[in-house]
């Protein structure tokens, strides 16, 4: 059986879908039928320096044959008493094309997953109103296209998932509800058949 690793934060660990468990794991139980194993290596709050931390402490004991990113939201969180973002959008570039280019000494199936929106009125105003940082979407499409542009760059695969869900599929004005996360990951199954991974 071939293995998969999928890295990612919150959205990808699930968080927030209390009936499937997320769209990746609704990705695993989907590819478990086509031969692949997935490893969920989602953890709430990573971003693109995080996950350059542990990338390969997590791929080494597991020899993926794909790999997907579905990172870099947290990236684009603005710190407001900072006046900085999380992770500026020329660093989240060289983070991605350093990952890339690590991923490949494990696999030449390398897929980047794009982000996806925020309500930033609930998020904003409610979610994050103490911690004083923000999501905007305008900044997040900046980051999303960057992610675009570095794949067709890197000549990996690239899914778009930034139209996919809207306010009414974000509990928290964040995280996708149930049936926001089987919107990703139809979007997501959709791309992949099309990959010729399996």
């Amino acid at each position: 059986m071939k293995k998969a690793c999928v890295f990612g934060a919150s959205i990808t660990s699930g968080m927030n879908d209390f009936k499937e468990g997320g769209w990746c794991d609704l990705l695993k139980r989907y590819l478990l039928g086509k031969g692949i194993f997935i490893f969920n290596l989602g953890i709430s709050g990573d971003d693109t320096n995080d996950l350059l931390q542990r990338f390969n402490n997590e791929c080494k004991p597991r020899k993926p044959e794909i790999i997907i990113f579905a990172i870099a939201g947290n990236d684009s969180q603005y710190f407001t008493d900072e006046k900085k973002y999380r992770v500026n959008l020329e660093d989240t570039i060289k983070n991605f094309e350093e990952l890339v280019d690590m991923a490949r000494s494990y696999t030449s199936h390398i897929i980047l997953v794009g982000l996806t929106k925020v309500d930033e009125e609930k998020i904003n105003a409610v979610y994050l109103r103490d911690k004083k940082k923000y999501y905007k979407n305008e900044t997040l499409k900046k980051y999303d296209e960057a992610i675009a542009k570095i794949s067709s760059q890197q000549n990996v695969h690239f899914i778009p998932t930034f139209d996919v869900i809207n306010e009414t599929d974000l509990d928290d004005g964040l995280h996708p509800t149930s049936e926001g996360h089987k919107k990703i990951f139809f979007r997501i199954r959709d791309h992949l058949d099309k990959f010729n991974l399996y």
